[in-house]
């Protein structure tokens, strides 16, 4: 019991003195110490001193209100356990339950009053994945935040072919089968080592350059496509720049590489971010048409971010529909983000697109899609991005 109660400290922030008491009296019953205070001051020097490894912070406070408590907390890079608690409405719990992930607090969800012991009970258990926010996870290989990339760079990353394919696996959410890998581009500098594409990826549109880096890279997927999965049943998603999209002779050129690598085009889904279905909308369509004729899958990306999604699923002929990681992500925590991944994917289903939820950090995230019917789902829980061999050994190791 010792070892428990040493890792399991559970401090509340509430200011009615009798709910944390009745909070306290139930986690002690599940193993916890517990301290509760009333006060802001005492809250902050418990949380110093005492080391809590849950906290509970109710939003409505004389003295301070929950969402500046958790502004503070993510300043002083509390690592405990959050759980946000309060009366008011659902929505506003919700959203400062997203304000506490946003700040990068590992929330394991929100506590309405009034509250059953069960409830209490189960987010106590809860072991929350690693806070990632709404964007993508920070990786420990890009160690290089501070160095300014510039067009020079670039221009010689493309002469020396420095830009790699790294692939994601998509699985079926029923089966588990593998249904087919997302390329991404990483650019492997001979001297910072790895670098993402959100340090490189705008000032390639912008130079211009965009264009000779999409040959590279869809050459290259394809070549490694082509040698080790010829005739096997699964899909290459590749991402599409909407500077890309500018030119009409990219439908052809793609379907000329899919002849030279003897690849059929309905294995390749390529993704559009709807934000750049939006330039020229009469363009668009024409472009996205000839390669539905063409036999290649279309993919939404990203889809929930914009302004104008409904209208771009009923103009353009997409066959996929990616919801965005945000929802996914931030679905263990949130009731909000579970309803509306729930809505996108019925509306998505009735307009006959198949589904694929991005950013599945946990098995609660996946089983919550399964039950739900969502196709195909992608994230760090089933695999980080991998080099062709690193996925080759992967695959092996994982469905032998």
């Amino acid at each position: 019991m010792d070892q428990l109660v040493q890792e399991n400290r559970l401090l509340v922030l509430d200011d009615d003195a009798s709910v944390g008491f009745t909070i306290c009296a139930i986690a002690e019953r599940v193993g916890f110490e517990v301290r509760s205070t009333v006060g802001v001051d005492e809250f902050f020097a418990l949380l110093d001193t005492w080391q809590p490894t849950h906290i509970i912070v109710d939003l409505v406070m004389p003295d301070i209100d929950g969402v500046d408590a958790l502004r503070r907390l993510a300043e002083l890079d509390c690592r405990a356990t959050i759980i946000v608690a309060s009366g008011v409405g659902a929505r506003v719990l919700d959203a400062a339950s997203r304000a506490a992930v946003e700040h990068g607090l590992t929330v394991a969800g929100v506590l309405s009053k009034p509250f059953t012991p069960r409830d209490l009970r189960a987010l106590l258990m809860v072991k929350p994945p690693p806070s990632r926010g709404y964007a993508e996870a920070k990786t420990t290989h890009d160690p290089i935040d501070f160095v300014e990339v510039t067009e020079e760079m670039l221009q010689a990353a493309l002469e020396g072919e420095q830009f790699n394919v790294y692939y994601q696996p998509k699985i079926h959410c029923a089966s588990g089968a593998l249904a087919g890998m997302e390329g991404l581009v990483r650019w492997v500098h001979p001297e910072h080592g790895l670098i993402m594409p959100n340090r490189f990826m705008a000032l390639a549109e912008e130079s211009g350059l965009i264009g000779r880096m999409t040959i590279q890279i869809f050459e290259q997927a394809f070549a490694w496509l082509a040698a080790h999965f010829q005739n096997a049943d699964i899909t290459l998603s590749l991402n599409v720049s909407a500077k890309s999209l500018d030119d009409p002779k990219m439908a052809s050129w793609i379907a000329g590489l899919c002849v030279d690598y003897g690849i059929d085009p309905s294995r390749i889904i390529l993704e559009i971010t709807e934000t750049s279905t939006m330039a020229d909308p009469v363009a668009m369509l024409d472009l996205l048409t000839q390669f539905r004729l063409k036999g290649f899958h279309l993919s939404i990306d990203d889809f929930g971010v914009g302004y104008s999604s409904l209208i771009q699923l009923a103009r353009l002929p997409f066959s996929e529909l990616k919801i965005d990681k945000m929802f996914v992500i931030s679905a263990p925590a949130s009731e909000e983000s579970r309803k509306i991944t729930t809505a996108i994917l019925g509306l998505a289903h009735n307009l006959g697109l198949r589904v694929t939820a991005e950013g599945v950090e946990d098995d609660w995230t996946l089983n919550f899609l399964c039950e739900i019917g969502c196709d195909h789902a992608q994230g760090h829980y089933i695999a980080r991005a991998m080099k062709g061999q690193e996925f080759l050994t992967w695959l092996q190791n994982r469905y032998q």
